[in-house]
């Protein structure tokens, strides 16, 4: 289990920018930019990419303009041309959160982990309280295997008022420790089922530790049948009830 990305809206940070900018004076880069904006809110990405393009081409140093063009080019699958815009952004305002969140993160999409990392630090330690920039370093950390890492992030992350309450952080830690530590990945299992008991998915992971991990079968049993009630009657999770089954009829056979 991963922890969801949230959105990023970042067209929402130039808002005031591109409408302040209108108010004083008629630039036909911010009048671009204010239509490509009004595009992007409504779902036109295209349409968005299009004004933030020309925007871009008129004043080619407009952090603002190559952050918005490539975000559109995001949503219009084309995702390497987006990673391109963004580059040139951080190179104009390495010092700009919007500009080295939006790189990473695009890399990240890329599956370009082990690239993705730095400007997600960047970001990080630009705007500490931001967990968007927290949550890529955890999830690229876990692909990376760099396990150490990945925990630091997922505690960062339990211990924000948004997150402890809900299982990703402690799934996460739990998959952090999986195979090095199995015992305490078991236990950030726990507390992920303790915050979401009813989580067939949770169920399935506290199964496996016991089962494979520890090498407890007895002990998954419970968490087997656990998830076995959880997608009764939950087509998506038939092919995964197959193999449960399956695993608690060998188990039975022992």
């Amino acid at each position: 289990m991963k922890l969801k990305i949230l959105s990023i809206v970042l067209a929402a940070a130039f808002l005031p920018v591109f409408f302040s900018a209108c108010s004083s004076r008629q630039e036909p880069a911010d009048v671009l930019l204010t239509k490509s904006f009004n595009c992007a809110v409504n779902g036109d990405w295209k349409l968005a990419a299009d004004f933030a393009k020309r925007a871009a081409e008129q004043e080619p140093s407009n952090v603002n303009a190559l952050i918005l063009y490539s975000l559109a080019l995001s949503y219009t699958d084309q995702l390497q041309s987006a990673i391109d815009e963004s580059l040139k952004a951080v190179k104009i305002a390495p010092g700009s959160f919007m500009a080295q969140y939006l790189k990473g993160y695009l890399l990240y999409r890329n599956r370009n982990y082990d690239q993705c990392i730095e400007p997600l630090r960047i970001a990080r330690s630009l705007r500490p309280s931001d967990m968007n920039s927290a949550i890529l370093l955890a999830q690229a950390s876990l692909k990376l295997r760099n396990a150490t890492a990945a925990a630091g992030y997922y505690k960062i992350i339990a211990k924000d008022r948004r997150f402890n309450s809900t299982p990703a952080p402690w799934v996460g830690l739990g998959m952090a420790f999986l195979k090095t530590r199995p015992a305490l990945a078991r236990s950030y299992f726990m507390l992920a089922e303790k915050r979401a008991p009813e989580n067939p998915l949770v169920a399935l992971n506290l199964a496996v530790v016991n089962d494979s991990n520890l090498r407890s079968p007895l002990n998954a049993v419970p968490y087997y049948n656990k998830f076995m009630r959880l997608t009764q009657d939950k087509s998506g999770f038939d092919a995964m009830r197959a193999k449960v089954q399956k695993r608690l009829t060998g188990i039975a056979a022992q």
